[in-house]
């Protein structure tokens, strides 16, 4: 499947963010994606099973990436 020019998957996120040096998993940013103080991802709904849905925009992403990591910043 090709690579969205808008969106980013979960994986894409965190390979993303451990090749930039935070040790995170998926759970700690799911759960900092749905606090609301993630600035790049926004929480549409979690369902009936407690899985959770969001939409990642690639660019507020990359924009909060280079302002954030490389600099000691963990989330």
């Amino acid at each position: 499947m090709a690579k969205s020019p808008l969106r980013m998957t979960m994986d894409e996120v965190l390979e993303d963010m451990r090749r930039h040096g935070q040790r995170i998993s998926q759970p700690i940013l799911s759960d900092w994606m749905a606090s609301g103080n993630c600035p790049f991802a926004i929480h549409l709904r979690t369902g009936s099973t407690g899985r959770r849905t969001f939409m990642i925009l690639r660019r507020d992403y990359e924009k909060w990436r280079d302002q954030n990591l490389g600099e000691g910043c963990t989330v």
